[in-house]
């Protein structure tokens, strides 16, 4: 082989090997891919078998709104929804309506619908709610809620002493 042809093997094999090693930058463990990240605008928690999924806040400029969102119960055994209540810290804000809600083992339930109904009054687009929902066996959950304009939009959150 001349000296030629060997520069240029060098040369394909120099860049092989870079090639190689720099495609792997993005396949480590910190890979964007592996990266867990919530993909709907709701609050997502869990406590023990029940997870609660994209919780979210629906209301109008008065602040009129409703609580939406689906727990599911991955457990063997029945649970229920015993009651939703938000952080004293914001001020005006309240919870009412039917917050009992039966959650059977295996079975996602969605919540803000017909029927099941919680309303929250008091609280804007734009905010962020503390809220807990406590449940008859499980432990409970403690969210941060987004508020939500009735239109789907999401405006920047606020702070609390902006109200």
């Amino acid at each position: 082989m001349t000296s030629r042809a060997r520069s240029i093997v060098a040369a394909a094999a120099a860049l092989l090997l870079a090639l190689t090693v720099t495609a792997g930058c993005a396949a480590s463990f910190g890979a964007q891919t592996q990266q867990q990240y919530q993909a709907a605008e709701g609050a997502n928690g869990d406590s023990g078998p029940i997870a609660a999924r994209n919780v979210l806040v629906m209301a109008d400029a008065e602040g009129k709104g409703v609580l939406y969102g689906v727990l599911v119960n991955d457990g063997t055994s029945d649970d229920r929804l015993a009651s939703v209540t938000v952080d004293p810290a914001a001020e005006g804000v309240t919870v009412a309506g039917p917050q009992e809600l039966p959650l059977p083992a295996g079975q996602a339930v969605p919540f803000g619908t017909r029927g099941k109904a919680i309303t929250v009054n008091g609280a804007k687009p734009g905010r962020m709610l503390k809220m807990t929902l406590s449940f008859g066996e499980a432990g409970p959950i403690t969210l941060y809620v987004p508020v939500l304009a009735e239109d789907h939009y999401s405006p920047s959150p606020r702070p609390e002493t902006e109200e």
